[in-house]
């Protein structure tokens, strides 16, 4: 587990890092936007698992494990039948990230490098979903932002935009670090509760405080 961070400090003579952590479907994205518009180059683990799964080795070996039906008729992997392929069974489940997690650090760690070099980017913000999870991250931020959403926020947001059935949230959220151990852990708390201008708001306090 990665160690809380003295408030208002980051690795010295260096760009700072924010870190996204917060409970399933809890606005993670919203608060991305928000550092990205400020100059902040965002890593995206979603969007990088996405390009993972367009590289044809990937494609061959999901197509090994799983069968030729989680390719769809555009010939891109077909995310919802790969996610019923490995619906309740832990080990094809671990067969699945075993092809893909490796990918996605390498990639997401790559594009980190990248902008951490740019003389250009003021900031990097990683929006991971398992960063406290997954090791690997554990040295890679300076600043863990916690996104506080209520759970009835959160319930509705991943029934209206993301489709998902009643009861998806706690079972992903069964998966993750406690939200009291995220939220213990993170050097700021952002109230999502309200309208984007009030989260954008309190994106605008950090950024002077760490980046300005």
């Amino acid at each position: 587990m990665a160690k809380k961070k003295q408030s208002g400090s980051t690795r010295k003579g260096s760009k700072p890092v924010f870190g996204l952590v917060g409970g399933v479907a809890a606005g993670k994205s919203t608060v991305a936007r928000a550092f990205e518009k400020r100059g902040a180059v965002v890593i995206d683990s979603d969007a990088t698992g996405h390009e993972v799964l367009r590289d044809p080795q990937v494609k061959a070996e999901l197509v090994q494990a799983f069968g030729p039906q989680v390719i769809g008729p555009d010939g891109e992997v077909d995310r919802g039948k790969v996610g019923q392929a490995v619906f309740g069974d832990a080990a094809k489940l671990q067969v699945l990230n075993g092809i893909t997690h490796p990918r996605i650090r390498d990639r997401s760690e790559a594009l980190r490098l990248a902008a951490m070099a740019d003389p250009k980017v003021t900031a990097v913000v990683l929006d991971v979903s398992l960063l406290l999870e997954v090791k690997f991250y554990d040295d890679k931020y300076d600043v863990l932002v916690y996104i506080d959403t209520p759970w009835a926020v959160r319930e509705q947001r991943s029934r209206m935009q993301r489709g998902w059935p009643q009861g998806e949230v706690a079972r992903r959220q069964a998966h993750q670090v406690p939200l009291e151990e995220k939220r213990r852990l993170a050097d700021e708390v952002i109230d999502n509760n309200g309208s984007e201008a009030h989260t954008d708001a309190q994106v605008e306090t950090i950024w002077r405080k760490y980046v300005k």
